[in-house]
């Protein structure tokens, strides 16, 4: 399978002596979207800058689409679209300039049909003569995307790109990234709305203190480690757990009238079957049950715990 981005032990130390990340191994796949996910401090910005050239590694390699982001970081650096955190435009630039002005940094002829498309499916068109500094800071980070698209990267980086902006933008982004991975753009994005990337992500990378806990398929890792949870609404509620139930892990809610009951997916039994009859034999009527499955935030969350 070809790769869109190959990092081989990859390590970055600050003069103060800060690791900030220690021997990452990484392979994105061509057209792909990961989600690259972890706490405040765990890497992911300082990872993105190295592979993006705007900061060097310590050690080890990265190459996008084969190009030593190093030895031939000119070839590597146009095929990637970079959002980053923080909002860096010039304010008394119109949109439509910034926007071409981008594109012609990366040595591309100018083309009003592509900025056109690009400004419209970011509702930004009827801003394009504005000036930067009249924008609303959702709409400068709308102008921000369009910069990153102008040259047609075929890598796109999205460094937290719905951080403080409203439901609309954040909408209007998803909508544009499923279109881009759809052409052959492949994504790698970071956020803190966990939901979002189980929405949208097909494999995650979860970081912590500069080290790469687990790559997986989004998939994959909620079969893996999610847990379910089978809730029992009981007719009468109970007091103390009669003792042929201690083998269970049960937890009792709501003044006796509920049980929660957590089992592991790759149980090969899931011991629902002996829980209700050993429930029917101590008398306990269950009036009504629902399940429910770990979502990628349960997973996250246990993932950077577990690492600590």
């Amino acid at each position: 399978m070809q790769h869109a981005i190959s990092i081989s032990n990859l390590s970055k130390v600050y003069d103060s002596g800060f690791t900030a990340l220690h021997g990452v191994d990484l392979d994105i796949r061509d057209g792909e979207i990961l989600a690259l996910l972890g706490p405040n401090g765990a890497g992911k910005t300082t990872l993105i800058s190295l592979v993006c050239g705007i900061i060097n590694p310590s050690g080890g390699t990265v190459t996008v689409k084969g190009h030593d982001i190093i030895k031939d970081y000119r070839a590597a650096r146009k095929l990637i679209g970079l959002v980053p955190q923080e909002l860096h435009v010039e304010t008394f630039e119109t949109v439509w300039d910034t926007v071409n002005y981008s594109r012609g940094l990366f040595g591309k002829k100018p083309d009003r049909a592509l900025c056109e498309r690009i400004l419209k499916e970011l509702s930004l068109w009827e801003k394009k003569d504005n000036k930067i500094l009249q924008l609303s800071g959702g709409m400068k980070r709308r102008v921000m995307i369009a910069k990153a698209l102008a040259h047609e990267p075929n890598i796109l980086f999205l460094d937290e790109p719905t951080a403080g902006v409203d439901v609309e933008l954040r909408k209007d982004m998803w909508q544009l990234v499923r279109r881009l991975r759809a052409s052959g753009v492949t994504i790698i994005l970071t956020t803190h709305y966990i939901e979002e990337a189980e929405e949208i992500a097909d494999r995650v990378a979860v970081i912590n203190k500069g080290r790469l806990i687990v790559v997986d398929e989004k998939m994959e890792l909620m079969r893996k480690l999610g847990k379910k949870q089978l809730t029992l609404e009981l007719s009468n509620g109970i007091g103390p757990l009669p003792e042929t139930l201690s083998g269970y892990d049960l937890e009792v809610e709501d003044d006796g009238r509920r049980l929660i009951y957590r089992y592991d997916t790759q149980a090969g039994r899931t011991g629902i079957g002996s829980l209700l009859a050993d429930l029917n034999r101590a008398g306990i009527s269950v009036k009504d049950l629902d399940t429910q499955q770990s979502s990628l935030e349960d997973i996250f969350v246990s993932l950077v715990e577990e690492a600590r």
